[in-house]
C-alpha cells in the first residue's frame, strides 16, 4: 500500500508542475467571491452560484402568450424598441494599482488615505503586483495565497468603515465635470499633455473559501461585497461593489495570461475580469509587464500587451443565457487597464531627477516610453490616459520619499525614476474625474488611483409595463424582454 501511494505521489508531482508552468488551474481554484445576501453582515462564503443562475435561466422565456376575453390562448405581436425603455445612469468606479514589492501587509497598515474618495464609489477595482516575492518557489511551486487573504481582510475592513458608506440603496452619481486642463505654463506647473500561456475560466462557480477571521465583523452590516478576486503568482485583482448592486452584477468570468519565464509563466502577465452591470459589460485588466530599462525593453512590453489582447478569452456557456456575452477584451462596452506596465523614461538618472525637482512634467512625458510607443501606434492605439500631475511612482528607497538611485550601493543598478504604474481606458461611456498617486511608503512603488464615471444602461421595467398596459394581456416583464428590438439575451439576463 505504501509503495502504491508513493507511486501516485511521484506521478502527480509532474502533473502539478506542468499545470503550474502552463498556468492551468483546477476548477476549485478558479477564483473567489462573496455571495452576499441583502442582510449585509454575517454573510457566508457560498460554494456555488447554481441556484441563482437556475432562477435566471428560468426567466428567459422566448414565447409570449396571453388570454383574451374569450379565455383562449392567443399570440400577441410586441413592437417595442429597447432604446425606448432603457435608462442610462452614472456609476462611480474607483480604480487603483499598486506594486507592493513582495511584502505581506501588516494588520495595522492604513489603507484609508489610499481608498478614500468623496463621495464613496459604487465599484472598487483594486489591482496588485508582486503580492508575493517573485522567487523560484512562488513562480514554480504552490501558490502562496496568505498575503492575498491579508489584503482582502484589510480592504474589506477599510471599505466598510469609510465615511459615507452606510448601508443602503444606490443613488446614481450626479454628472461631474471631467478633469479641466489649466492654462498655467508647463515649466512650473504639474500638467502634461489560444496557447498554453493563456488560461480561460468559465463563469464564476464561487468555489473558493476563506476563513471567517478574514471578515470584517466590526459592523452589523457591511456596505461592500467582493464579487471577484483572482491571484496569478504575484498579480492579484479584486472587484468590490456596493451590496445593493450585487444582484445587478452578472456574467462574471476571468481569464489569465502568463507572460513571464519562457513566455508562459505567471510571474508576469495579466488577470482580466469580465462582468455586466445591468445591461452594460465591463472588462478590468490588471497586468505586470516585462521589466528592464535597457533600450528595446519597451518593445517586449508592447509584445506583452499585444499577446494579452490576443490570448485573453472569456468562454460562453450557452446553458447560462450568455450566448452573446463578450469573448475578448475589446468586445466589452467599458474597458479599464491597470497595473505595473513598467514603461520607463528614456533619459539619464540625473536628467530625470533634475526635471522632477523642477516639476517639468511635460519634458519628462515627452520621453516617457508609453507615450512615445502610443504616439507611434505600436501599443494601446486609441486608448486614453488621464493627465499626469504627479512625480514618477518608481523606484523609492525603503520607507522613504527619496528615489532609490540616491541611496544605492555602488554595485547596485541605478533605477531611473519612471511612471511604471498606470491606468488606461478604452471606448466611450467612461469619464475620468481624477488621476492621482498615493504617498504610502510601504513599497518601492507609489500606488496610483483614478475615479471614473461610467454610463450604465438599465431596462426600465415600469416603462415596459406602461407601454403594454393598453392591452388586456397579462404579460410578465421578463417574458417581454427577448422581443425588444436591440435586445440580446446577455444584456438582459
Amino acid at each position: 500500500m505504501r509503495d502504491e501511494n508513493s507511486k501516485k505521489s511521484k506521478l502527480s508531482w509532474p502533473k502539478t508542475l506542468v499545470k503550474k508552468w502552463f498556468n492551468i488551474k483546477s476548477k476549485a481554484e478558479e477564483f473567489q467571491a462573496d455571495d452576499v445576501l441583502y442582510g449585509g453582515g454575517g454573510e457566508e462564503w457560498r460554494h456555488n452560484f447554481s441556484e441563482r443562475e437556475a432562477c435566471t435561466i428560468k426567466k428567459s422565456k422566448t414565447e409570449i402568450s396571453y388570454r383574451g376575453h374569450s379565455g383562449g390562448v392567443q399570440r400577441g405581436k410586441i413592437d417595442l424598441d429597447a432604446a425606448q425603455v432603457t435608462d442610462v445612469n452614472n456609476y462611480r468606479i474607483f480604480v487603483a494599482t499598486w506594486n507592493v514589492a513582495g511584502k505581506s501587509p501588516p494588520s495595522h497598515l492604513n489603507l484609508e488615505d489610499w481608498l478614500h474618495t468623496s463621495p464613496p464609489a459604487d465599484i472598487y477595482v483594486l489591482g496588485f503586483q508582486e503580492i508575493v516575492p517573485l522567487n523560484a518557489g512562488n513562480v514554480l511551486g504552490t501558490e502562496d495565497n496568505g498575503p492575498a487573504k491579508k489584503w482582502l481582510a484589510l480592504i474589506r475592513k477599510t471599505l466598510n468603515s469609510l465615511p459615507g458608506t452606510s448601508w443602503g440603496y444606490h443613488t446614481p452619481s450626479p454628472v461631474s465635470d471631467p478633469i479641466v486642463e489649466l492654462d498655467a505654463d508647463f515649466e512650473g506647473s504639474t500638467r502634461p499633455g489560444d496557447s498554453p500561456g493563456a488560461t480561460q475560466y468559465p463563469p464564476i462557480e464561487y468555489s473558493g473559501s476563506l476563513s471567517m477571521e478574514d471578515r470584517d465583523r466590526q459592523t452589523g452590516q457591511s456596505s461592500y461585497c467582493l464579487v471577484a478576486c483572482k491571484q496569478m503568482v504575484g498579480v492579484f485583482l479584486t472587484v468590490w461593489v456596493k451590496n445593493d448592486l450585487r444582484d445587478d452584477v452578472r456574467n462574471l468570468k476571468v481569464s489569465c495570461v502568463g507572460r513571464g519565464l519562457m513566455g508562459y509563466l505567471g510571474n508576469k502577465g495579466s488577470i482580466s475580469i469580465s462582468m455586466s452591470l445591468h445591461q452594460t459589460s465591463f472588462c478590468f485588466i490588471c497586468s505586470h509587464l516585462t521589466s528592464g530599462q535597457k533600450e528595446g525593453d519597451e518593445l517586449r512590453r508592447n509584445s506583452d500587451v499585444m499577446e494579452i489582447l490576443r490570448k485573453t478569452r472569456f468562454p460562453r456557456v450557452h446553458s447560462r443565457g450568455d450566448k452573446n456575452s463578450p469573448q475578448t477584451i475589446l468586445e466589452h462596452d467599458r474597458i479599464i487597464w491597470l497595473g505595473d506596465l513598467n514603461y520607463r523614461i528614456a533619459l539619464s538618472y540625473r536628467a530625470v531627477k533634475t526635471l522632477v525637482e523642477m516639476q517639468n512634467w511635460r519634458a519628462l512625458l515627452e520621453n516617457d516610453q508609453l507615450r512615445i510607443e502610443q504616439g507611434r501606434g505600436r501599443v494601446f492605439d486609441g486608448w486614453n490616459e488621464g493627465k499626469i500631475y504627479f512625480p514618477p511612482t518608481y523606484k523609492y528607497s525603503n520607507n522613504s520619499d527619496r528615489y532609490a538611485g540616491d541611496d544605492r550601493h555602488p554595485k547596485e543598478k541605478r533605477r531611473t525614476p519612471a511612471w511604471c504604474d498606470r491606468i488606461l481606458w478604452y471606448g466611450r461611456g467612461l469619464t475620468q474625474l481624477s488621476y492621482v498617486r498615493g504617498e504610502s511608503r510601504f513599497s518601492d512603488h507609489r500606488p496610483v488611483c483614478g475615479v471614473f464615471l461610467a454610463d450604465v444602461e438599465s431596462i426600465n421595467r415600469s416603462r415596459i409595463k406602461k407601454s403594454t398596459s393598453c392591452s388586456n394581456s397579462r404579460i410578465e416583464v421578463e417574458e417581454l424582454l427577448p422581443h425588444l428590438h436591440g435586445y440580446t439575451e446577455f444584456n438582459f439576463f
